[in-house]
């Protein structure tokens, strides 16, 4: 925790976090793990700036062709690969590498293999309550990931092949 908090100032990292989303982030970077139980209570809180919906709804609908790709479609959760191709790309080399792996993970709070909706959500939700200023979807997505996703995918753990922890 020690180390987050020098990282944040060094960097002029300065983010709120005494909202539902922001306490489970700062959670998450401190050691914590997000969990299932706060993914559906931050999804629950539905946003209250329209601008927010809108993009939103935005990325929804992304989210929503992404799916179509999906064996089983219209099922509110991604594949691995369909959420990689459909936003991951820019970010990481390749669906198999480390980095990847660990981001998925991070992602994945129920650890069912697939990134859903509400844990994507998640991110979205706090990068717009962060950063309320973006100027588009885009822009969003890429404060989720760069800002919120990246930094959360530190503290992931990933078991080397035969070998469990």
């Amino acid at each position: 925790m020690k180390e987050m908090i020098l990282e944040d100032l060094w960097s002029e990292r300065r983010e709120e976090n005494m909202n539902k989303v922001g306490l489970a982030l700062l959670f998450d970077r401190s050691g914590g793990s997000l969990n299932e139980e706060m993914c559906y209570i931050i999804a629950a809180d539905e946003a209250k700036n329209p601008y927010e919906k809108r993009l939103l709804e935005d990325i929804r609908q992304r989210w929503n062709e992404w799916d179509l790709l999906d064996a089983e479609h219209n099922d509110e959760k991604l594949q691995y690969d369909s959420f990689y191709n459909g936003c991951f790309a820019p970010y990481f080399s390749s669906f198999r590498c480390h980095d990847t792996k660990q981001a998925l993970q991070a992602i994945d709070m129920d650890a069912n293999g697939y990134v859903d909706w509400k844990e994507f959500l998640v991110y979205l939700k706090w990068a717009f309550r962060q950063y309320p200023d973006v100027e588009d979807a885009n822009e969003l997505l890429d404060v989720t990931f760069r800002k919120g996703l990246i930094p959360a995918m530190k503290d992931e753990r990933i078991p080397l092949k035969g070998i469990e922890d």
